[in-house]
């Protein structure tokens, strides 16, 4: 049976370089061996925490002042990683490119790294599921979660790909990963191929002109638009207040990321995403009609996800 280390970050703000806490979990045998937390000192340029982070995790600047950089974290989870296991995350598209950013940002020479994510998984091994959060696939599994601890959300992580593997009677993830017709992902000194292949992140930020194809037609980028992010050519539809910014600012933030906003939910929708008190009312089992046309959609096999804001900031980084 498989052996892997399982992962999870935290960052002080938006860039995915303020990474400011770690969460670890090895697995032998598919059985979970160690979990731990470390915080990390982000670089000093990017070391400034944002309110609707601390209120994510609550971890503060001061927490972190004689926490090591990542340079020093990395070279322990190195040397935890002997045997060069692959890496598992719930959503590579933030965790292995914040990886990525940091590795780079200090210059650190590493070879390739195979990973496995189980929020790309879940959404083929569970197309019922409305989201594929790691708080709902937790629920759902009867797995333990103090969301936003690194450490238990590294630990739901790891217990989510040995679900997987469980539920399909696999004894690796390689060939968890093939019962979809995907690879394990690959991460390198430039190159970042995912497990799907539809979507390659080399380290060279990756932006382009502005074109009227790439983003909604009424609000126009204020800055080169990010190709390589995961809103690329997405279309994205909104409901509810946002507790951190207003409707505007979420629209240029999609628009600057080549998603096309629209106004309403129909086949062409990706990804919703709903404010704090819609969320609320959701999860209390109150739906809008804007979710109950994704729900539907998403019954019917459409790939359609419902975000709430943290998501969508996560997937949005630059």
């Amino acid at each position: 049976m498989e052996s892997f280390i399982a992962i999870d970050y935290e960052t002080a703000n938006s860039d995915r370089r303020s990474a400011c806490s770690l969460g670890v979990s090895i697995v032998e045998n598919c059985e979970v061996k160690e979990t731990f937390q470390t915080f990390i000192k982000p670089p000093e340029e990017f070391n400034y925490f944002d309110e609707f982070n601390i209120m994510i995790h609550g971890i503060k600047k001061s927490d972190v002042k004689n926490s090591p950089n990542f340079a020093e974290v990395w070279s322990h989870l190195v040397a935890l990683n002997s045997n060069n296991l692959p890496i598992v995350c719930h959503n590579s598209g933030f965790d292995i490119r914040l990886t990525q950013d940091l590795i780079n940002h200090y210059e650190i020479t590493i070879g390739e790294i195979e990973y496995f994510d189980t929020l790309t998984i879940a959404k083929k091994l569970w197309p019922h599921m409305i989201n594929h959060k790691l708080s709902t696939l937790s629920s759902a599994f009867g797995i333990a979660l103090d969301h936003h601890n690194a450490a238990s959300d590294s630990e739901a992580c790891a217990r989510i790909a040995i679900q997987q593997m469980q539920e399909l009677g696999k004894d690796s993830l390689l060939e968890v990963a093939k019962t979809y017709g995907f690879t394990l992902g690959k991460l390198t000194q430039n190159d970042n191929s995912t497990m799907s292949s539809s979507k390659n992140y080399s380290y060279k930020r990756d932006y382009a002109s502005y074109s009227k194809n790439t983003s909604s037609k009424d609000v126009m980028p204020d800055r080169e638009v990010n190709t390589g992010s995961d809103l690329f050519g997405a279309t994205i539809v909104f409901t509810g207040e946002l507790l951190t910014m207003g409707r505007k600012e979420a629209i240029q933030i999609a628009v600057n990321n080549g998603a096309i906003v629209a106004s309403g939910v129909t086949k062409k929708t990706q990804y919703l995403v709903i404010g704090i008190s819609d969320f609320i009312d959701f999860n209390n089992g109150k739906k809008t009609r804007k979710i109950l046309d994704a729900e539907k959609l998403s019954s019917e096999g459409q790939d359609i996800s419902i975000l709430d804001e943290e998501d969508f900031l996560r997937i949005s980084a630059y």
